[in-house]
């Protein structure tokens, strides 16, 4: 299962982050890390919603490579 986790702003709705549930993770440990994750980003001023499906743009973005 892959949460994905969108913010509305001025431009539309983003996704800016997307979590899939590992098989040694119970859905419940699964949950309360979400929460978790959203906890942390609305302390960094960022107010995100949890949702099924990503926007459009996500499978467009270049992955990250370091």
């Amino acid at each position: 299962m892959t949460i994905y986790l969108n913010m509305k702003t001025s431009h539309g709705i983003e996704t800016v982050d997307e979590f899939t549930r590992q098989t040694e993770q119970t859905p419940k440990e699964f949950r309360a890390y979400l929460s978790k994750m959203v906890n942390e980003y609305h302390i960094a001023g960022m107010n995100v919603y949890k949702s099924s499906r990503p926007t459009r743009d996500w499978y467009k973005k270049e992955p990250l490579t370091y």
